[in-house]
């Protein structure tokens, strides 16, 4: 008997999920009138289990949320923890997070947050890396003015290649650097971190940190 994923089916159903790509890319450049309001949009690369993003929404009410991600528990839980603080203009997305121009149009965006993207350690496996050149040349295109970019890794090398392709580039401006973010900023708060972020902290791993503004002189 083939298995039958008990989350994927409970997505299918879910209006705060979208599945079908093809709806997904219609909706670019219509954004605010698919959540009927012109609040300022966040998105949220790679959810997780939701932690940051129903934070991030109950901080935040005065804007709209969009979440990508892959899995579909990691989807349905994020809805759920999203609910259960009230969240009420987001959307989820199954999608991956190299398609973000056939989403969005340009400076469609306000923030986006990119939280313990995979590393992809070994050699041959770091071309499939989502922060390289390109994809942060789109990233770049569909954020509004001023508009921010928030990173974070435990994984020192990719961090530094980040960077590397920013100054390179010369798009985004920095704002914040950090290679050990838990004791070298006052935004860290341990009772705001993701299941990822607990799990590197029980490593005792050095948490990079980096926020980016889209600046036009």
């Amino acid at each position: 008997m083939p298995f039958i994923n008990p989350y994927k089916e409970k997505a299918k159903t879910n209006d705060k999920i979208l599945l079908d790509t093809e709806k997904i890319y219609a909706l670019k450049g219509k954004w605010n009138n698919f959540f009927q309001n012109k609040k300022e949009i966040i998105l949220e690369i790679g959810t997780g289990m939701g932690n940051t993003f129903s934070r991030e929404i109950a901080k935040n009410k005065d804007y709209n949320f969009i979440g990508m991600e892959l899995r579909y528990k990691r989807l349905e839980r994020t809805v759920e923890k999203t609910l259960a603080v009230g969240g009420i203009d987001f959307i989820l997305l199954k999608d991956y997070g190299e398609n973000i121009d056939k989403i969005f149009e340009s400076e469609e965006i306000q923030k986006t947050i990119i939280f313990f993207p995979d590393p992809w350690e070994k050699v041959k496996q770091k071309e499939k890396r989502l922060l390289q050149s390109d994809f942060l040349k789109k990233l770049f295109s569909i954020t509004k003015k001023n508009g921010i970019v928030q990173i974070k890794t435990d994984h020192r090398e990719y961090f530094d290649t980040i960077i590397k392709s920013i100054e390179k580039d010369s798009l985004w401006k920095i704002i914040t650097l950090s290679y050990d973010y838990e004791k070298e900023l006052e935004i860290f708060n341990k009772y705001e971190i993701s299941e990822f972020e607990a799990n590197y902290r029980g490593e005792k791993k050095n948490i990079c940190y980096g926020e980016f503004e889209k600046v036009i002189l």
